[in-house]
């Protein structure tokens, strides 16, 4: 189960925008992944500079059992799903450490058009509205800045993964292969070239699943990681 979570959200980084926007003030709740309070929470973990505080992980925590809860139904398990936490707490800055080294960026009518087309911040007729914005900044005790800068570090790391995928291709034989392994003989020619197809973009994005987790080992390797499993 996991490893169907996680190749789903680098297969499709769109397909859980609209719960990241909520999950995302996990984050600026508490200052990004810097953090900042009166008094020094434990952290969780810490990748090089950065820390995760151990109530950023909780709240990451909560919204995720809630999510994966009702998408999980009867096969929701707690143990997985922690993993799943930890795991895209620590790659989420993996993630945005390579789109420092491609020097990658998101300007402002990117940032804009991203949440605008949000519809959590839509009203009734579909359209943006500031008054809902708001309110959701307000609810999530975050004020616009720092929420937009959780939203641009999602666009970066879109940026750098849609790079990633956009450079991988299949070679010929890689092609044949893919296309020789729909050997059905009772298929019209018509729905085997479908088949075949299908085949060949299935193989594609498994080549491009190997290869960005390969990008992110190598990141991975360089990266100082220290987890504080006692505050899990």
């Amino acid at each position: 189960m996991l490893k169907n979570l996680r190749k789903g959200t680098i297969e499709n980084p769109w397909i859980y925008r609209s719960v990241m926007f909520l999950i995302a003030a996990t984050f600026v709740i508490s200052m990004g992944w810097w953090g900042f309070s009166g008094e020094r929470d434990p952290d969780v973990a810490e990748i090089d500079q950065a820390r995760i505080t151990r109530a950023q992980y909780l709240r990451y925590k909560e919204n995720a059992y809630r999510y994966y809860r009702e998408l999980l139904k009867e096969n929701f398990k707690e143990d997985l799903v922690d993993q799943l936490v930890i795991n895209t707490l620590v790659e989420r800055h993996l993630w945005l450490k390579l789109a420092r080294e491609l020097r990658l960026s998101a300007g402002v009518e990117e940032l804009r058009d991203v949440i605008t087309r949000d519809p959590t911040f839509h009203n009734d007729q579909g359209r943006f509205s500031p008054d809902r914005y708001q309110f959701f900044l307000s609810r999530s005790r975050t004020t616009a800045e720092e929420f937009e800068r959780s939203v641009r570090e999602d666009l970066l790391i879109d940026k750098a993964k849609l790079m990633l995928r956009d450079g991988i291709v299949l070679t010929a034989l890689e092609t044949a292969e893919a296309r020789a392994a729909v050997a059905d003989p009772a298929l019209t020619p018509e729905k085997r070239l479908e088949e075949e197809d299908r085949a060949v973009q299935d193989a594609r994005v498994r080549k491009q699943q190997r290869a960005m987790m390969s990008v992110l080992n190598r990141i991975r390797a360089a990266t100082r990681i220290e987890i504080n499993k006692e505050y899990l």
